[in-house]
């Protein structure tokens, strides 16, 4: 059974430091502006954590090692497991019904089933997801990766901790390699700490944070006083170290910089917790800081900290995915429904569960826990799958409406079909749409497209193409670059220019002279991204400033040699002009929850004047180029999606999308731009009319 020698103390001031600690970091996650280093609660979680280890370690037994290690996991996971298995099922529950399928929430589901593993933070830091991104912001399980630090921690301590229960040598031993590691992963940690989402993510560079509360642990539970033996150095150690260390974890709170995570800024919140640990746990009943954080508020809240910061993050992350989490009221509700679930899941999850589990046998716990992990990761699973059946959104029931991605496969009654069939490139990939069952069309062009997101966001239209025509497209995602945006900077990167390289080294030799060549992109700055709103007077600057107009110069130079190189084999070259614009994403203001939402307040429509003065510069450079050789023409969406005479473009018709976004064609716009995307293949190529229907 599952029972210590003996039960360890109580230590209340640690309750009451972890209340600070997650207090810290739910008011950074409601409102980063009221305390800006509020995230450094999570390293002062860490080094609690290694102390309560092995303070919890140091009245075992002498057991087998086996035993030792069985014995030591039971425990986290009756600690850890119940309330983290119920909140990622019902975070992942309530994701499938409100959070669409999208870029933004793409990394979701499988952040959120590696998080019942304990690898979470490692698909995180794979994704080159910064704590601090959007991306993470909008991900409902970001949290789980500070858990996912300490399953992995608790995988590589336990034998240490054994090791140093056996005393003599074995002690030795345990120190030193803990010792060597903590210092290892410090040196590392101030060394790669601020280079990106990896290094906030993983153990490597969290371990001597964990570690130093392991130490500490060792320490004060062998010594009689750590800073009292000498006087009266001892005493003026006791009477200031408690307010420094205080004021030392306010600082902390409040000027910690995230680019300085986890390598040098994470050593002032570890100090400052290591001494107050320290002077608190040696003089906790004398001193008047161990009594405030004893005081019975801030213990209960302490007691609640687990559940606390499971539940807070998924509760504003869907606030912002819904209603929105702005102005006192949303976040005074997103606060009292954490505080109640938290709650709730101290009452009915944690207690009942350590209290029925204790009587078992810790590989009977162990096996319970691993049981509940596969459950509940697969169970995730399906509920994601399911997202079209159960989800109330209409994105989500009307997605053959909303994403391009689902027409890519086409059957005609005749037998003949259309899959893309994609080769990967040492950078990026292409994929060509070619019918199947019939007779390919002598007359139709073949098309080859080159851009970035937004040629894919074609992809139904591309698959149609090839099943009316018979003739072949074929799409490079250009390493996920634009190709001839006139924006210098967005193709001037070494990715996109060695990208662009490859994609034209590949693509010359398939040319023939009767092919065109189609180049859609992004050539406007966004009015919104999937996450945030650009204040329209930044848009109007991109475009309409000084330095803009310089920029576009300066690319429309490299444009004409480029395009001089794709007409080499002959091919003729068509050109999407700037497409529409709209000032919110639709597939997050579609629903009636989501009316609220500051992301959606601009409204899902543009006047149609004020976007043809935006674009009207880009729009005139692109014409200059295609006035350079009369085989490049250019194709514009606008006509057909906004109509001569049309006074307010509605990014829906007929309640249905014309974007997925604010600016990537829906499923339903491929097919309202067809005909005319048809008609400008025609003009290019200079096909008779009725040799493409």
């Amino acid at each position: 059974m599952m029972t210590p020698a003996h039960r360890a103390t109580y230590l209340p001031y640690i309750d009451g430091l972890r209340a600070i600690a997650v207090l810290a970091v739910v008011l950074f996650h409601l409102a980063p502006e009221a305390l800006p280093g509020g995230f450094a609660g999570v390293d002062v979680f860490f080094v609690i954590s290694g102390f309560v280890v092995m303070i919890s370690s140091l009245s075992r037994g002498h057991d087998a090692p086996l035993t030792f290690l069985c014995d030591f996991l039971a425990r986290r996971f009756v600690r850890i497991l119940p309330a983290l298995v119920v909140c990622l099922l019902v975070t992942s529950l309530a994701s499938t019904l409100w959070i669409p399928a999208s870029w933004l929430s793409d990394a979701i589901p499988r952040t959120g089933r590696l998080a019942f593993f304990g690898l979470s933070n490692i698909e995180l830091a794979r994704n080159a997801n910064d704590y601090f991104s959007p991306v993470a912001t909008f991900n409902p399980f970001t949290h789980t990766w500070s858990l996912a630090v300490e399953e992995q921690f608790y995988l590589v301590v336990p034998l240490l901790l054994w090791g140093w229960s056996r005393g003599g040598r074995w002690r030795l031993g345990a120190v030193v390699i803990l010792a060597v590691a903590a210092m290892a992963s410090g040196t590392y940690a101030w060394v790669v700490g601020s280079q990106g989402g990896a290094a906030y993510y993983l153990l490597v560079t969290r371990f001597w944070e964990l570690a130093t509360g392991v130490v500490l642990g060792w320490l004060v539970g062998n010594r009689e006083s750590l800073i009292s033996g000498y006087r009266p150095a001892g005493e003026m150690l006791v009477r200031w170290t408690p307010p420094v260390a205080l004021i030392a974890l306010g600082v902390a709170f409040a000027f910690s910089r995230p680019d300085a995570f986890p390598g040098r800024g994470a050593w002032l919140p570890v100090a400052a917790t290591v001494l107050l640990i320290t002077a608190v746990h040696e003089h906790g009943g004398l001193r008047w800081v161990g009594r405030i954080l004893s005081i019975e508020p801030l213990r209960r809240i302490g007691e609640l900290s687990y559940s606390l910061y499971l539940w807070h993050w998924p509760i504003f992350v869907l606030f912002r995915w819904t209603v929105g989490l702005h102005g006192p009221l949303h976040m005074l509700s997103a606060l009292t429904l954490s505080f109640a679930l938290a709650w709730a899941s101290r009452r009915f999850v944690e207690r009942p569960f350590k209290a029925s589990l204790g009587s078992y046998r810790s590989r009977r716990i162990i096996g319970f826990g691993v049981l509940a992990v596969v459950i509940g990761a697969f169970t995730a699973q399906a509920l994601q799958k399911q997202q079209h059946r159960i989800s109330p959104s209409v994105v989500a029931k009307g997605r053959g409406d909303w994403y391009p991605s689902r027409a890519l496969r086409l059957r005609s009654p005749a037998g003949c079909s259309v899959s893309p069939r994609r080769v990967d490139l040492s950078l990026g990939w292409h994929q060509t749409f070619e019918r199947v069952g019939c007779p390919a069309s002598s007359s139709a062009p073949r098309v080859f497209v080159v851009g970035d997101s937004h040629a894919l966001a074609y992809g139904p239209l591309f698959a149609r193409y090839a099943m009316e025509t018979g003739a072949t497209v074929t799409v490079y995602n250009n390493g996920g670059c634009p190709l001839l945006s006139l924006q210098g900077s967005r193709e001037a990167s070494p990715h996109c220019a060695e990208a662009t390289d490859l994609v034209i080294a590949d693509l010359l030799p398939r040319l023939g002279a009767s092919d065109v060549i189609f180049l859609p992109s992004l050539r406007l700055p966004r009015y919104v991204e999937q996450g945030w709103v650009v204040p329209d007077a930044a848009v109007l600057t991109q475009v309409h400033g000084s330095e803009a107009q310089a920029s576009r110069h300066a690319a429309s130079l490299v444009a004409i040699a480029l395009l001089r190189r794709l007409r080499q084999a002959g091919a003729h070259v068509s050109i999407q002009a700037p497409n529409l614009l709209i000032k919110a994403p639709l597939f997050r203001c579609a629903d009636w929850w989501t009316k609220s939402n500051p992301i959606c307040r601009a409204g899902t429509s543009i006047l149609r004047e004020e976007f043809e003065v935006l674009r009207a510069p880009v729009l005139a450079d692109l014409e200059s180029l295609a006035r350079t050789d009369e085989d490049i023409t250019i194709f514009d969406p606008l006509p057909s999606l906004c109509p001569e005479g049309t006074r307010l473009c509605d990014g829906f018709r007929d309640g249905r999308p014309l974007f997925f976004d604010g600016d990537h064609l829906s499923a339903y716009g491929n097919q309202v731009i067809y005909r005319a995307f048809v008609a400008s293949m025609r003009a290019a190529r200079r096909v008779p009319d009725d040799a493409l229907l």
